[in-house]
């Protein structure tokens, strides 16, 4: 068991040692491996050791106003990922991730520490099996026209994001779910600078269309022609 902070560790070996006195019967399982043994460690002294099974306990949390504040103890600071990285290396076969938050959960922009995202990422390939997170990345807006589109959108009460990165691509406007502010609700696309740089017609209008959607966004598309006519 891998624990992502020293005091949840200490709680999970008091734990399974109350267990074994309890249960003697399990034994068995904790003395048959003489090479590699049962341990209970957390992200600061786990290096070096290795087992075909790694169960990681993340022990963040919402506090009891349900928010998830952005403080990750040493995956806030610099090497943080590296941190992380040596973590979920430690097995050979198969992690099993013990976590009462989500990816969603983890709210990311371009200024987030480097650890920060990797445990959104590897949260979310946890629960989904894919790697591309969205991102925030800070950029403005690409014309005065999906300018136009977000000002009408927060007026009907929406936070929105513009140019989300997802699976190398920038969303000109992503609308953030008020439940999770990692995620977003929809993935709204406008006939802009993005659409018109577009290569082929195939690339504007199927293309960047079908990987969103397999990444599971919610697409939906607005033509300016559309916007300006109502």
């Amino acid at each position: 068991v891998a624990a992502f902070s020293k005091s949840q560790a200490e709680v999970i070996q008091e734990w399974v040692e109350r267990l074994r006195r309890e249960h003697p019967e399990a034994e068995a399982f904790f003395s048959a491996h003489q090479y590699e043994p049962f341990f209970v460690k957390n992200l600061e002294n786990v290096q070096g050791d290795e087992r075909d099974v790694i169960f990681i306990s993340v022990g963040y949390g919402r506090d009891r106003f349900g928010k998830v504040a952005m403080r990750f103890g040493p995956l806030n600071q610099t090497g943080g990922e590296r941190r992380l990285n040596v973590l979920i290396t430690r097995s050979r076969i198969r992690c099993e991730v013990f976590t009462n938050i989500t990816a969603d959960d983890i709210r990311v922009g371009p200024d987030s520490p480097r650890g920060l995202v990797a445990l959104k990422r590897f949260l979310g390939f946890a629960q989904t099996g894919e790697l591309d997170i969205p991102q925030e990345t800070g950029r403005e807006p690409d014309s005065p026209f999906e300018v136009a589109v977000r000002d009408e959108l927060v007026k009907l009460g929406h936070e929105v994001v513009p140019q989300v990165g997802a699976a190398g691509f920038f969303i000109d406007l992503a609308i953030v779910d008020p439940r999770a502010p990692g995620r977003f609700l929809l993935a709204v696309e406008c006939d802009g600078a993005t659409y018109h740089s577009a290569r082929s017609a195939r690339d504007r209008d199927r293309t960047r269309q079908a990987v969103l959607e397999g990444l599971g966004w919610k697409f939906h598309r607005i033509w300016s022609t559309d916007w300006f006519r109502n």
